[in-house]
């Protein structure tokens, strides 16, 4: 069934001048001639059979049924600019893209990347990883989770969770009560933490002199799944080993959890204030 409307190019001059209260200004507003707006008018009138103007001033007057109508007309144009901005807006968005080390990406942000697209299905993210440290200040992306080396101007650091450590194996294996015969085992590492065996075994207070790198991996995540694959221990940071300790795809070898100086933060940009990236920042800092 087609829609009994108006002409729209008269409703749109009756519109502009009842907020602008005068067919002067509405026809400034609408680049036309005071005339032009006079005739879109009368032609609304026409169509609806009754007068909305007096025009027995300088400049016409509503009248009554001219405001129910005013009201009515500017409640429907208030309709439309607001879907269509947020057409534009969804037509203009830029994706809030994230920057950060594999492991940091596998082992804590995927499982729980889920969770905000359930809530936020109209922000997309754009997760790219890298095995050296986001420069912010000259890559393209809006935030990066890593541990800061320096704190750097226009910038803004939120710690996320502390580095603890624990030391982790595969399926079957029995955990060690004793810390020292750690050492007479297959122990993995981390050219990206080097030194988190040393830190852990002088916590539990075993001389790591005579320590032997077994195995040696790029990052902790290939040394986790190493350790998952039986080929010895792998120094886990609880926060990124805990869903494969609840399942069982990894043990604690060890019940000592050394809590270290450091901390993972979440790094963003101070003048960032896009509606997408401030309700991402919002979600992860919750």
């Amino acid at each position: 069934m087609d829609r009994h409307l108006p002409p729209l190019n008269s409703l749109r001059a009756f519109e502009v001048a009842t907020r602008t209260r005068t067919f002067t200004e509405a026809a400034r507003a609408l680049h036309v001639s005071q005339g032009a707006i006079s005739r879109h008018i009368g032609q609304l009138e026409a169509f609806l059979g009754q007068a909305l103007f007096r025009r027995d001033g300088r400049e016409p007057m509503l009248t009554e049924a001219g405001q129910d109508y005013a009201r009515a007309i500017h409640g429907a144009f208030d309709t439309i600019e607001a879907a269509t901005r947020q057409r534009l807006e969804h037509r203009t968005r830029h994706p809030v893209r994230i920057r950060l080390f594999p492991t940091v990406a596998v082992k804590w942000l995927m499982g729980r990347l889920a969770r905000f697209h359930l809530t936020r299905p109209d922000i997309d993210v754009q997760v790219t990883t890298t095995f050296k440290l986001v420069d912010m200040a000259t890559e393209d992306v809006d935030f990066t989770i890593q541990i800061p080396a320096e704190n750097k101007p226009g910038l803004r650091y939120e710690a996320l969770f502390p580095i603890e450590l624990i030391p982790v194996a595969g399926p079957g294996q029995t955990p060690i009560t004793d810390p020292a015969a750690m050492l007479d085992g297959s122990l993995l590492h981390s050219l990206k933490r080097p030194n988190d065996w040393h830190d852990w075994l002088a916590a539990a207070g075993v001389p790591s002199m005579h320590m032997r790198e077994s195995l040696t991996f790029g990052n902790s995540s290939l040394a986790y799944q190493a350790a998952m694959d039986g080929l010895g221990i792998a120094m886990g940071h609880t926060v990124m080993v805990e869903d494969d300790l609840q399942s069982g795809r990894l043990v604690a070898m060890h019940p000592l959890v050394v809590r270290t100086d450091e901390s993972y933060h979440l790094v963003s940009r101070t003048v960032d204030e896009r509606p997408e990236t401030v309700a991402f920042r919002k979600w992860i800092l919750g």
